[in-house]
């Protein structure tokens, strides 16, 4: 949508400079005061259209900027529980390991009690 505005207002911005100069040199060639009017009243209403379109854009960057800083944030959030996420998937595998290393090393004591009481 922001290109197709960008590319209706360059459009246009050449129309408006294209009439001008067409203008310019039909009053070098003797132009009536009614068709002078006209042409500059038809100029006035294209500048106004620039204009709306160039307002639209403004907005539609304002809104590009607010949905960029929105998924920016929701980009940093993310990374955020990810990072969380990770964490406690390393903390989990390391109480795991803990426990699974207790549980042997009662095995072994009661494997080496064994041994020595059966001798």
């Amino acid at each position: 949508m922001q290109v197709d505005l960008e590319r209706a207002i360059a459009t246009l911005d050449q129309e408006i400079y294209s009439m001008r100069e067409r203008l310019e040199q039909r009053q070098l060639d003797g132009l009536s005061i009614t068709e002078l009017l006209k042409a500059e009243e038809h100029i006035g209403y294209l500048e106004r259209q620039l204009q709306d379109l160039k307002n639209q854009l403004i907005q539609i960057n304002a809104q590009l900027s607010s949905h960029q800083d929105a998924l920016a944030t929701k980009v940093k959030e993310e990374k955020t529980w990810q990072s969380i996420k990770e964490t406690r998937k390393e903390e989990f595998h390391r109480d795991l390991q803990i426990i699974e290393q207790n549980e042997l090393d009662d095995l072994n004591t009661v494997r080496a009690y064994m041994l020595a009481r059966n001798g």
